[in-house]
């Protein structure tokens, strides 16, 4: 059941990001999608594995719905939460977009933390919020910084 659900939201995430209308180059989008994912495989690890304040589930049906969260949705979703505040002006409406995105990760964990995929032992949904909001900043960070190379670099060789 939690592959299931886990392919559902990883599905309508993805449909969501190839339907919406993208404020961001292919390039910039690469490059963000693979900075969440480098620091969400390694926070992962690190607090799973070396500090164990999650106990994730030894099946290998819910340790692939797993995986589909961690390297599938949460990026998805970061993506989809930056091309949203890029064409928003309004720091109203920029802070409503990052708390729900922010929500949307957090409702993703409970699922996951509900269907048994992943218990938290010394860990909470606090916690989780904070991660994601962190998440989301370093994603707007690396978009900052990948702005900021210039794209007319001339190879002269």
């Amino acid at each position: 059941m939690e592959i299931v659900i886990f392919f559902f939201i990883t599905w309508l995430a993805v449909f969501m990001y190839g339907l919406m209308q993208k404020e961001l180059t292919l390039v910039e989008s690469t490059f963000v999608f693979l900075i969440v994912l480098i620091v969400s495989i390694n926070f992962s690890w690190i607090v799973m594995e070396e500090l164990k304040l999650i106990k994730l589930t030894e099946k290998g049906l819910p340790y692939t719905a797993f995986l589909l969260n961690r390297s599938i949705i949460i990026p998805i979703l970061i993506l989809i939460q930056l091309n949203f505040l890029v064409k928003t002006e309004s720091y109203l409406m920029k802070s409503a977009i990052l708390f729900s995105s922010v929500l949307a990760l957090v409702g993703v964990s409970f699922i996951s933390s509900s269907l048994n995929i992943t218990e938290f032992t010394k860990w909470n949904l606090g916690f989780e919020a904070i991660y994601y909001l962190c998440l989301n900043l370093i994603a707007m960070i690396a978009l900052k910084v990948m702005k900021s190379i210039p794209m007319n670099v001339v190879n002269h060789s």
